[in-house]
């Protein structure tokens, strides 16, 4: 096993204030989770040495518009939007401080964007944020098991997000911990340490889900679904932000 997996694991993974059906459920679908998370570290040290042999600062480019299609404000908007309403009005009581929660993540996610883009304004390859908005490399993300499936959480499940906030953003943990193991680079640096905290919140956002809500069959069967999607053979591979083709 990776040491940035073991330790992340060590610190945030297993220690938990709650007992019960929730976290044995969990810890279940964290089993799974194991091989993929140790394989996307090695993936994301590989990629993060390939960049700094590649002799260029393009890769910081590249990386950072990335970033930018996933975390800009049209995509934090959009995806976070979609969270929201996946609890309907009837239902907020019972889920208030996830709602609570998740619109604070409409804030980390704009934050997230605005640091790409000052990557790219930074590092002289591009003069105004504006540019942006005429390039697709800055406004497409192609994983489906990130848009694609939260463009159905409203049709799903209030719970069905927790799955992929404990999977998606265990990854982005992972993949900022093992990228910033190489790379020594001032902007890459301030990009990735300004959101290392938000993403583990992010995270633990999940395991908060699962642990406190997931508590009966009914409730833990469309977040297993969620796991079940997640797992598929383009999982492990690191988004495009953090050196994937994906």
């Amino acid at each position: 096993m990776q040491p940035i997996l073991k330790d992340f694991l060590g610190k945030w993974v297993y220690p938990t204030g709650f007992t019960g059906p929730g976290v044995e459920f969990r810890l279940r679908q964290t089993e799974r989770c194991l091989p993929l998370w140790d394989k996307l570290v090695a993936q994301a040290i590989q990629v993060a040495e390939k960049d700094l042999k590649s002799g260029s600062d393009e890769y910081k480019a590249v990386r950072a518009r990335a970033g930018y299609a996933a975390e800009g404000p049209f995509m934090s908007l959009k995806q976070m939007s979609t969270q929201i309403l996946s609890v309907e009005i009837g239902e907020q009581p019972a889920y208030i401080d996830l709602q609570r929660i998740r619109a604070r993540q409409i804030w980390d996610e704009v934050k997230h964007g605005q640091l790409h883009a000052d990557v790219l304004l930074r590092g002289g390859f591009i003069k105004r944020e504006e540019e942006l908005m005429d390039d697709p490399r800055a406004n497409t993300q192609p994983k489906l098991s990130y848009f694609g499936m939260a463009a159905m959480f409203p049709h799903i499940h209030p719970l069905a997000r927790a799955g992929q906030h404990y999977y998606n953003e265990s990854m982005a943990c992972l993949g900022i911990a093992a990228t910033l193991s190489v790379i020594g680079d001032d902007l890459v640096r301030h990009q990735l340490r300004s959101q290392e905290a938000e993403e583990l919140m992010h995270f633990m956002e999940g395991k908060y889900q699962i642990d406190a809500y997931a508590l009966t069959p009914k409730d833990q069967k469309p977040i297993e679904q969620v796991f079940d999607f997640l797992l598929r053979p383009w999982a492990p591979e690191p988004g495009r932000a953090l050196g994937g083709s994906q």
